[in-house]
């Protein structure tokens, strides 16, 4: 990819007479791979050389590592910001390699992040960075009418690239990014932005120097603060545009580690306010009707909470009859994934409670042969040509064959030093698609939940193909699909399958059938680029496997996504 940037004549490299060389280097005549395969090798001549044992001047060696990693950030801002400008820009696409139309990245940050073997924040925060840091270019299509190209957003901060910490840019840009995002939001003009942004940049220039990471970000935060409250008015009388700014629903994550304590921050409107005010007094009474002495002991706190996730779920259950934006079935159903030991164990614990007079090894023996009346049932298939079976007909107990039940998967290595292979290891699946843990006395619970739909795979109470007779996939093949992809199935992928869609393998107009076989989960993004030839999919060992674009993959092998599977 070629650059027409001119670099500095005191930044030019000059020829280089190097120790053992006859002749002087001509660094502007080497290509640019070389280049890049002599630092490659040069890195690798330091590692060999560095004894294994401390010597004399290792930290010295070790900063001067840090501050020549730290020098390289300058160029990769240029990259970030010249591969910006080729994918936004439809006639510089053919030098990423790229068509002018649909490709296999959604963005420049998608592109950045595979490409580049990033995680999709980091892609994003160095895409902000490198906008602010770098010149505006007269290739750069979302230049704003007033930007002169040749210009920096913040001159006296870009001229830390390179010698400062990256991390210390990064806070100073949020924090610049969010002033300015409050003074819009307070009405406040270009002219007064320009000159608040000129002034931040001078303010934290002078102290990015001096200070260290921690100190840095500290004077960081307080400047922000007092920035954002300065903009507030006087009388309280906020516009709505700066009251609207403000309006925030954000998963902050576990409470100290606990992944069963989820925290939030919520940021209502008066009209929310009331709202919720209202619905959590209502449910939150605790001297409910019929209320056990535990029920009763609940802290007005987890009152609040347990009625909100109630009112959630019950909302989640019946949004289908809403006209909501995205209400459909299809997309609002909660799915939660449990292994094979969680539910035997709740089975065999329901058997227990139902049955408390009958011994455990017959109630084991009750639960192996019902196990073994479904299974003798085959999954209802219907066929372009077949017709479903009369539901009247009741299907009769099958001779016992004496089989038991399989044998439970454990976690606990010490109970397996008997066993012949390792093939019982597993740890617990206890999980929802957005959720990485739930308890499995919850998820056993939710079972009866209304508005809970289980996934299963085999059987005949479900009907895991339609054939020919209809192309799109109905609830039964949806939900066994989404528990088995749980979202995307394209590697790098992390959408979540509420915001996907189905997608037959083999084309329908190909007599593809409407199967869990032919079905998978596609985001919209990669549902379109496997139409428009930028991704193919294939089957390896019985599971979809996908085929990267080269940029991604160079040696094109197929791969899954991983992502939802742990």
């Amino acid at each position: 990819m070629s650059s027409t940037a001119q670099i500095a004549p005191e930044h030019a490299a000059p020829n280089v007479q190097l120790p053992g060389v006859g002749h002087p280097i001509d660094w502007d005549a080497m290509p640019v791979d070389d280049v890049y395969g002599l630092i490659r090798e040069l890195y690798q001549h330091l590692a060999e050389r560095e004894p294994e044992t401390p010597t004399d001047g290792v930290l010295q060696r070790s900063v001067q590592l840090q501050d020549t990693l730290r020098f390289a950030t300058a160029l990769q801002n240029r990259y970030t910001v010249l591969i910006k400008d080729a994918f936004n820009s439809t006639s510089l696409r053919s030098t990423l390699d790229l068509p002018e139309g649909k490709t296999p990245f959604r963005d420049p940050k998608d592109l950045l992040a595979k490409t580049h073997d990033i995680r999709a924040n980091e892609a994003s925060a160095r895409i902000r960075l490198a906008d602010a840091v770098m010149p505006v270019r007269a290739t750069d299509p979302e230049r704003s009418d007033d930007a002169v190209v040749g210009e920096t957003l913040l001159p006296m901060l870009a001229a830390f690239q390179g010698r400062m910490n990256p991390s210390k840019l990064s806070s100073a840009l949020s924090m610049i990014d969010e002033v300015d995002k409050n003074a819009v939001a307070a009405g406040k003009d270009d002219q007064y932005r320009q000159k608040l942004r000129k002034l931040v940049d001078k303010d934290l220039a002078e102290k990015i120097e001096h200070t260290t990471c921690e100190e840095f970000s500290r004077y960081v935060g307080q400047r922000k603060n007092e920035l954002l409250a300065s903009t507030d008015p006087a009388d309280q009388n906020f516009r709505q545009e700066h009251t609207d700014a403000m309006h925030d629903v954000r998963r902050i994550g576990p409470v100290r580690g606990n992944k069963n304590a989820i925290e939030y921050r919520v940021t209502l409107d008066a009209e929310g306010d009331e709202a919720t005010q209202t619905l959590l007094a209502a449910l939150t009474n605790p001297r409910g009707k019929g209320d056990d002495e535990a029920f009763e002991r609940r802290s007005a706190g987890q009152r609040r909470m347990h009625a909100l996730r109630d009112v959630i779920k019950f909302a989640l259950a019946n949004l289908d009859k809403t006209g909501f934006r995205g209400a459909s079935g299809a997309h609002t159903q909660m799915t939660v994934i449990t292994d094979y030991a969680t539910l035997l164990e709740g089975i065999r614990n329901d058997l227990a409670d139902a049955l408390p007079e009958v011994p455990q090894r017959r109630r084991d023996r009750l639960l192996a042969l019902l196990a073994e009346l479904n299974s003798s049932a085959a999954d209802i298939k219907h066929g372009s040509d077949s017709k479903p079976s009369e539901p009247s007909q009741p299907l009769e107990p099958p001779e016992p064959t004496g089989k038991a039940l399989p044998a439970p998967k454990v976690r606990d290595v010490d109970r397996l030093l008997d066993d012949e292979n390792l093939d019982r290891l597993q740890s617990r699946i206890s999980r929802g698609i957005f959720t990485s843990f739930i308890p499995p006395d919850v998820i056993l619970r939710m079972r009866c939940d209304v508005g809970i739909s289980p996934v299963t795979m085999t059987g005949r109470r479900q009907v895991l193909s339609i054939g020919r007779q209809q192309r799109q996939f109905p609830d039964t093949l949806r939900r066994a699909i989404i528990g088995r992809d749980r979202g995307c199935a394209v590697p790098g992928c992390h959408w979540a399958a509420a915001l996907c869609e189905m997608h037959h393998v083999q084309s329908w107009s190909e007599h593809g059938e409407t199967s869990i076989e032919n079905g998978v989960t596609l985001c919209t993004h990669h549902h379109q680029a496997i139409h428009a030839g930028q991704l193919r999919i294939t089957r390896v060992d019985g599971e979809f496997r996908f085929v990267l674009h080269p940029l991604i993959d160079p040696t094109q092998q197929p791969r899954k996504n991983f992502f939802f599977q742990t």
